[in-house]
């Protein structure tokens, strides 16, 4: 008679039912989520210019009614609500004032003040477009090395102090650094992490899409072709980890999954506190 509980730890023993990671599965979801984190951050700042705009709106109406003379207060509601609505009419103004010689001064004062309003309302957007815009066109050009190591990537160099890596232009920073006590950044145009601690300087460079290491390895490669390429490697928990040639304080970790192939891999100093 067959052992259910021994029949059932033998299916799922089974290898068959082990679901392999698909390559560059890491990037993705960190790509994804920082796209949803952007697009929830522009959401909250529209939201929050709109309310600001409707407030200002309704000030300005609130004013206009309290100040007019009780004389003339219908013929100021006019002109106040119309610009209030839209920018365009202030044409519409002259001729609702010919029906007497006091409404002109006040409608002129309401078209000044409006178009005043409406300038400093505007000016509330554009300049986070302009700031922005600027700094980016400032930068240099992302790196688009194919290659990483062995003692950096791009303008990046292992043991770089935080300024200096800064002042590279390789890292996203609308997304500023996150982590303590060692800071993370985002590389431009890829979304990979890097790690930079106050002790030792960047410690940590996670290779874009595409890059290699000198030898060849890279996201896609077997865990047979590695070993193959730095015989000294160490194997632990699907994570390799390999001397780089030329560079004695620094290594390669690569991540394998089940199928035995690379999906990520990083330089990274042999010691660091990140």
């Amino acid at each position: 008679m067959v052992n259910l509980e021994d029949e059932l730890s033998r299916l799922f023993e089974d290898e068959r039912l082990d679901v392999p990671v698909r390559p560059g599965a890491e990037q993705l979801v960190v790509a994804g989520a920082r796209r949803r984190r952007y697009r929830r951050n522009s959401v909250v700042a529209t939201g929050g210019a709109l309310t600001l705009v409707a407030v200002t709106a309704v000030g300005i109406a609130l004013s206009g009614v309290g100040g007019g003379r009780t004389d003339t207060l219908p013929a100021t509601n006019l002109p106040v609500t119309t610009i209030a609505t839209t920018a365009g009419s202030e044409t519409a103004l002259p001729p609702v004032a010919t029906s007497s010689s006091a409404p002109p001064p006040q409608s002129t004062t309401g078209v000044s003040s409006v178009p005043s309003v409406t300038g400093s309302q505007s000016p509330s957007h554009s300049p986070s477009r302009s700031s922005s815009t600027p700094t980016g066109s400032a930068q240099r050009p992302a790196s688009t090395d194919p290659t990483i190591g062995p003692t950096g990537w791009g303008r990046l160099a292992l043991g770089m102090s935080e300024a200096d890596a800064v002042a590279t232009d390789e890292f996203d920073m609308s997304e500023g650094y996150s982590g303590s006590p060692c800071h993370r950044y985002w590389l431009r145009g890829g979304g990979t992490p890097v790690d930079i601690s106050p002790t030792y300087g960047v410690a940590r460079i996670n290779a874009k899409p595409g890059v290699t290491t000198p030898e060849g390895i890279g996201v896609g490669s077997t865990d047979a072709e590695v070993m193959a390429a730095y015989p000294n490697a160490t194997t632990a928990n699907y994570v390799i980890t390999a001397p780089v040639p030329g560079n004695p304080k620094a290594v390669y970790v690569f991540n394998t999954d089940p199928s035995q192939k690379i999906f990520s891999l990083r330089l990274e100093l042999a010691t660091h506190n990140c």
